[in-house]
């Protein structure tokens, strides 16, 4: 495996997008429609898919700023000092008149789990407020996106990086509902890098099966490639991931652990792979960097409470 990350000063990732408190439960089954159920007790961790994605990144010891906004509460507070503790840098981070971004997750003993999000102040992300840290993106190697940010602010952060020659990744979750080909055409124009699980993969190319390792690799290209994506990360969870890069098709397995909590695990998966990309390493290489940054991130609660430093990801391949 190459490197993690590198310390470098000249390597910088931004990232555009959530911030939530994520309020946990633990139950022994998950809930049918319709039923109630006793859970454990609830705990609060610091989330939202962009927050956890730059929160990785600066845990491997890249400079990654994160564009955003929380409320003036006391999550705000929480959301802020979690980032600044993980090394996020957190300038361009805005307070808005609105609770902050919220989520109530549940998870089973599987380490599975459900998730719904509240945006609260993430909604006041649009392309006004991008344009205001315009200078962010612009001097970044990399620029992470993901859809729990309104789509103009995605649409926005993008035309900003492009125009600068800013690499743009974008992770096509959660899947927007109403997809459409001018939708598809849109998300296609954003991302250099596309990043989805094999769920999203089904529904971005209207699959009745979902794909899995044994799919034909070659063929789900072309018909990505068909919608206007042609770099693609596909993440298979326990299976690993299979990068799509021009004409390589690439598998990278997973590192077996037993799971505790899976929460954040997509994130830490996106922040490593920005990090290792901002560093210099190909795709291929940054997947594997990122497949065992979220089977560490896998063996704690929460989800940036979860992540680990280089030393402590370096240490766990090494045991693996």
């Amino acid at each position: 495996m190459d490197r993690i990350a590198s310390s470098s000063s000249e390597s910088r990732v931004s990232i555009v997008g959530s911030m939530n408190a994520d309020h946990v439960v633990e139950v022994e089954t998950m809930p049918k429609p319709g039923e109630t159920i006793i859970g454990g007790p609830m705990s609060i961790h610091a989330g939202g898919k962009s927050a956890n994605q730059a929160a990785s990144c600066a845990r491997l010891q890249l400079r990654a700023d994160l564009i955003g906004a929380v409320g003036s509460d006391a999550n705000a507070d929480f959301l802020l000092h979690e980032l600044n503790d993980a090394g996020v840098g957190t300038d361009n981070i805005e307070h808005v008149d609105l609770p902050s971004g919220s989520t109530i997750i549940v998870v089973d003993p599987h380490g599975e789990n459900f998730i719904v999000v509240s945006s609260g102040a993430n909604g006041k992300v649009n392309a006004d407020f991008v344009r205001r840290h315009s200078d962010v993106i612009e001097r970044s190697d990399i620029l992470g996106l993901c859809l729990e940010a309104p789509l103009q602010a995605v649409v926005e952060s993008s035309r900003i990086a492009h125009a600068a020659h800013t690499t743009v990744a974008l992770n096509i979750s959660p899947m927007p509902e109403g997809l459409n080909p001018a939708l598809k055409h849109c998300l296609a124009d954003v991302a250099d890098i596309a990043i989805m699980n094999e769920h999203e993969t089904a529904q971005w190319l209207g699959l009745a099966h979902e794909p899995n390792l044994q799919s034909d690799w070659d063929a789900l290209h072309d018909q990505l490639r068909a919608t206007g994506l042609d770099r693609v990360v596909v993440t298979l969870g326990a299976a690993g991931s299979v990068v799509l890069d021009g004409v390589q098709t690439s598998h990278i397995p997973a590192f077996t652990v037993k799971p505790v909590d899976t929460t954040g695990a997509g994130d830490s998966f996106m922040g490593a792979m920005l990090a290792s990309l901002a560093s210099g390493n190909s795709l291929d290489s940054a997947c594997e960097v990122a497949s065992a940054v979220s089977a560490f991130s896998t063996l704690g609660k929460g989800a940036q409470s979860s992540y680990g430093n280089t030393q402590q990801i370096t240490d766990f391949v090494l045991n693996h």
